[in-house]
């Protein structure tokens, strides 16, 4: 599978991933580094402690980096959480999160097609 079959498999914007990044080695080295990152774990547990001011900042950090990798559904539900968790104590989220976790293990597991 090559980059731009990755992102037709998860649905991600394979054209603004280019033209943010150039090309499709850069893109797939920084895929690399956004999976071996820690942001997603971050959320979850927050989440899961119910810690609505680390969950935002974890969030806030995900969503920057799926956008500049136009990874389109992640970025879309880290917008929204986002919003959400936003000066709010105490934020209706469950879905969404729910949603969060199917749609990484998507992309998580093309990703790891991808680079097999």
């Amino acid at each position: 599978m090559d980059v731009k079959q990755f992102y037709q498999e998860i649905k991600g914007n394979y054209q603004n991933a280019v033209s943010i990044m150039m090309n499709d080695a850069l893109i797939a080295r920084m895929l690399t580094k956004f999976m071996a990152n820690n942001d997603y774990e971050k959320i979850i547990s927050a989440y899961e402690a119910k810690d609505f001011q680390s969950l935002f900042a974890a969030v806030h950090a995900f969503k920057g980096v799926t956008g500049n990798l136009a990874l389109t559904p992640l970025y879309e539900l880290s917008c929204a959480i986002t919003e959400a968790t936003r000066n709010n104590p105490n934020p209706v989220i469950d879905q969404e999160i729910s949603q969060l976790k199917e749609v990484y293990a998507c992309v998580k597991s093309n990703y790891e097609k991808y680079i097999g």
